[in-house]
């Protein structure tokens, strides 16, 4: 007999294993340290904050007030009012209305957004002795994607005359 050996099938199939199992590791952990450096989902975190800040401490909110609401300014923004009539009307300080709600917050078209006033968990609506306006802008978030979704807690004058009449309200900001 000869002291050499050839590979036998074992030898082939623990080699094997073991440079799959390596491969196998290599590319489930790889990408996790990298993460940090890939575009993600907290970009539309960070749009989501600071859109719906913007909207409940400046564009909407009424003189004096971060967390309350201008009713005129409110009612002008969701009903298509044009903003410099808005500005010269009622004092309100915002450059787009709700039909254009990228605009107003400064976010590229390419990101889908969703504004709400919500009150006990359905959309609320200013009357101002006509129709009813809706406190709603932008299409509904898919179902099918990450939707990032910030929410403020804001009070708006049921009666513009009276300043005791307040309820609260909830904005939500969705961005996809």
């Amino acid at each position: 007999m000869s002291a050499d050996r050839a590979q036998t099938v074992l030898d082939f199939v623990v080699g094997m294993s073991v440079f799959l199992v390596a491969v196998g590791f290599t590319f489930a952990f790889v990408p996790s340290l990298l993460e940090p450096y890939a575009v993600g989902e907290g970009a539309t975190v960070i749009v989501a904050e600071r859109g719906a800040a913007r909207l409940a401490e400046s564009s909407l909110a009424g003189a004096g007030s971060t967390a309350t609401l201008s009713h005129a300014c409110t009612l002008a923004f969701f009903d298509g009012t044009d903003p410099a009539t808005a500005a010269a009307e009622s004092g309100c300080d915002w450059a787009a209305n709700a039909d254009d709600l990228h605009a107003e917050l400064g976010v590229d078209d390419f990101r889908g957004l969703n504004l709400t006033v919500t009150r006990n968990g359905t959309v609320r609506t200013l009357d101002p002795g006509g129709a009813a306006v809706p406190m709603r802008a932008g299409p509904a978030p898919p179902r099918d994607r990450s939707v990032a979704a910030a929410s403020r807690i804001v009070a708006i004058d049921v009666d513009p005359e009276d300043d005791v009449g307040r309820e609260t309200h909830r904005l939500t900001l969705r961005v996809w």
